[in-house]
């Protein structure tokens, strides 16, 4: 009997594990967990949840523009970068102004091209769009990071500038693979190892940006020996120059003097006048945080800068406050202080404004030492494995 019974027992055993193996594997198939690897990983850094890092071993172009077009998301570019040196290593420091936002810091891997990877990224609206359920998302995020650099020794950073009539760029060369100006710096640094093979194979490709968005893009790229140029796209052309700086506004001289929305000449002059001086990454961080949006919000320096919120919140910008300088002051300080007064919450749903990065990037070394959200102040550094 007891041997019958155990018997009995045994069998209502398994059939209760199989029924809750069917169940499990139905609940992980339905959330997606159970499809084959999708060519990335993900984990948290630290305990807030502040730092995340992607790991990708497969990368889907297509998919991720479609993803990026069905989600809305793209990467808007920073604001400023300048070529420097500490003891003969190479560095770019670099400053990020955008919206208010508590969506982490994405450090991307990417380990799917011929040539490694490592990129920062702070996507609000992707970030939003992934935590709310849609993986697709993840596919994008390669192509969203701000600052790229590759194991080879080049790093490439992307600022914007509004859109122009006539400066849109539709295509580059007809009749080549169509590739978006958002893909630039992965496509090329997961391929090339030197700037020049970069600039050989850039007519590989018919380049168009993303003028649907009010904006174009720059990059700014560097290599481990100190060379450093912009690649500009604009008016269905690519065209670069050597240049040890980058801002939101035109380098090359035809481009600039046709423009008429570009900023952040004083960007550049701040870092211009205390590059001389840099002798450490905290001195970096120093030029970035003088060429960051408050220095110029806060003084006099700000009727001759501008950016969209400056227009918006104050209606000038940096051709018409030199009609009204003292009228322009009293509304940027007026300004300052009212994001004084705002908490942080109140900040994040007007969509103000702060410095979300500021980089020292070691280009000789293959690192790069951030500076996180002027709210939360996190400092991790991005290396190679």
């Amino acid at each position: 009997m007891k041997s019958r019974s155990l018997q009995r027992m045994m069998k209502r055993i398994v059939s209760a594990v199989s029924v809750f193996a069917l169940l499990l594997t139905m609940v992980v198939t339905t959330t997606g967990l159970a499809e084959a690897d999708p060519g990335w990983s993900v984990k948290t850094l630290d305990d807030d949840g502040m730092i995340m890092e992607i790991t990708y071993t497969e990368t889907d172009e297509e998919r991720a523009a479609e993803y990026m077009s069905k989600y809305d998301i793209w990467e808007r570019g920073g604001c400023s970068a300048i070529r420097t040196s500490i003891n003969g290593d190479v560095y770019v420091g670099r400053n990020y102004d955008f919206y208010c936002s508590d969506a982490p810091a994405i450090i991307v891997r990417n380990n799917s091209g011929k040539v490694r990877t490592i990129g920062i990224s702070n996507a609000a609206d992707a970030y939003n769009n992934w935590v709310n359920g849609n993986d697709e998302v993840a596919y994008v995020w390669p192509y969203l990071c701000c600052d790229i650099m590759n194991e080879a020794g080049i790093y490439a950073e992307t600022n914007i500038r509004p859109t122009e009539d006539g400066f849109a760029c539709s295509h580059t060369d007809p009749g080549k693979p169509r590739r978006c100006t958002e893909f630039f710096m992965q496509i090329m640094l997961s391929q090339y190892e030197t700037i020049d093979e970069i600039l050989a194979h850039i007519h590989d490709y018919d380049w168009y940006d993303v003028t649907v968005m009010g904006f174009q893009q720059s990059f700014f790229l560097c290599d481990k020996n100190g060379r450093s140029v912009v690649v500009e796209f604009a008016a269905d052309e690519v065209r670069w120059e050597d240049s040890y700086y980058n801002a939101n506004f035109y380098i090359n001289d035809d481009w600039y003097a046709a423009e008429t929305q570009g900023c952040g000449e004083l960007r550049v002059s701040a870092e211009l006048a205390l590059e001389p001086f840099v002798r450490s990454e905290d001195d970096i961080f120093t030029m970035m945080n003088a060429a960051s949006y408050d220095q110029f919000y806060s003084n006099r320096a700000s009727i001759e800068y501008a950016e969209p919120e400056f227009w918006t919140e104050t209606g000038y910008n940096k051709y018409t406050a030199a009609e009204d300088p003292e009228g322009c002051y009293a509304a940027t300080k007026a300004l300052m202080e009212h994001y004084a007064a705002m908490t942080w919450e109140e900040r994040v749903k007007e969509r103000t404004w702060e410095t979300v990065f500021m980089v020292a990037a070691n280009v000789t070394e293959g690192y790069m030492h951030v500076h996180f959200s002027e709210h939360y102040g996190i400092d991790f550094t991005v290396a190679f494995d």
